[in-house]
């Protein structure tokens, strides 16, 4: 009789045995080279016309890929499991019998992550450096366009926001943003200091996602920024808004609300909801949270599970607000002033009785639900 556990194939093996990049290769269209490549979601149900996949090495040693439009991710398992819509015992099958090499493959370790919080000196001096130079002559055309959308002097200076002119004008260390013009937001801890930074490239050059990073060697990302209001508006006390980036949190901001961003939609976990529900226990303010209304539906999902969580924190006043279809915060805010109304009055007040707010259409038509 046949011993079945000499056709076992164990997993952790495997994913050794495997190089990730080739199988998406083989599941899924790819933009960009070396480093930069980025692969379609292998998802059938998520229209990636954009490459938004990245693979990563985690701190064992294993290859890892994840969606950052989508938030779908995983081992080279996931990836054959979503692409094919085989099980997982056919997904471990299909990979041993066409990917698996006969020997473990070499492995890059993983850098050594930043402590949350404890950025390297080189990454505050870069974004004190890009501070600066948006008020130069050199980051005119960053201020510009931060401007164009939305965003007003007082608001970016207040909260530290930066120009990166590019490589040439800027130089930088390896790992930090590749050298393209962009702004540079920080993000900011409870204090004020600079804990993290995102660069938003003006024009992202082909294959390249709209936003860069520090890598974890510099930074790691604490998954919320704190922002600050400025003192030349009127603030609406009592209310906490939970926006989806950092430039929709400072379009909230500019408005007067208290407010903080999680960095990606898929981030919102426990961490995101220990700092939420932190300020909003020690300060007695209730929530509301802001997500896209993007085709996706990552916003969607992004907002439910963080409501999740703060109801398990006995957070009791949070409310959805959801922007007009295909919106975020920064996009209603430049299409209507409405969206400030339905914060500071219909909010507010009433947030207690309310489990949901919704926008429905760019008109701003509402639909109340307790």
């Amino acid at each position: 009789m046949t011993d079945p556990a000499a056709h076992r194939i164990d997993r952790d093996n495997l994913l050794a045995r495997v190089d990730l990049a080739a199988v998406l290769d083989a599941l899924s269209p790819s933009d960009g080279h070396g480093g930069r490549r980025q692969w379609r979601c292998p998802s059938p149900t998520h229209n990636d016309n954009r490459p938004s996949v990245k693979v990563s090495t985690d701190s064992s040693g294993t290859q890892r890929w994840r969606c950052w439009s989508g938030g779908e991710g995983g081992t080279a398992i996931d990836a054959v499991m979503e692409a094919k819509s085989m099980s997982v015992g056919d997904a471990i099958r299909w990979l041993n019998d066409n990917y698996a090499a006969l020997e473990v493959l070499p492995r890059r370790p993983a850098p050594e992550p930043r402590p949350a919080g404890r950025p390297a000196a080189e990454v505050i001096e870069y974004a004190q450096r890009c501070e600066k130079l948006l008020w130069s002559g050199s980051g005119r055309h960053v201020r510009d366009w931060l401007n164009y959308r939305g965003l007003d002097d007082d608001v970016l200076r207040v909260n530290r926001v930066g120009a990166d002119p590019g490589r040439r004008f800027l130089p930088r260390m390896k790992g930090l943003p590749g050298g393209w013009p962009a702004a540079v937001f920080p993000a900011l801890d409870r204090s004020g200091a600079i804990a993290y930074f995102q660069a938003r490239y003006l024009q992202p050059p082909d294959g390249r996602d709209k936003y860069d990073n520090p890598t974890r060697k510099w930074a790691s990302n604490p998954r919320v920024a704190w922002t600050r209001t400025p003192t030349s508006v009127r603030h609406h006390d009592g209310l906490l808004v939970v926006a989806e980036g950092i430039p929709d949190a400072l379009i909230a901001a500019q408005a007067g609300f208290s407010s903080v961003a999680v960095l990606g939609s898929m981030y919102p976990d426990a961490r995101v909801a220990d700092a939420v529900a932190s300020y909003a226990q020690a300060h007695s303010v209730d929530v509301a949270v802001c997500f896209d209304c993007d085709p996706s539906e990552s916003g969607a999902k992004g907002a439910s599970r963080l409501m999740e969580l703060l109801d398990d924190r006995s957070v009791q006043s949070v409310v959805n607000v959801v922007p007009p279809d295909g919106m975020d915060l920064s996009d209603w805010a430049a299409t209507s002033d409405d969206w400030i109304a339905v914060f500071g009055e219909t909010v507010a007040p009433r947030i207690d009785s309310l489990m949901e707010l919704s926008i429905q259409d760019a008109g701003g038509n509402l639909s109340l639900g307790s």
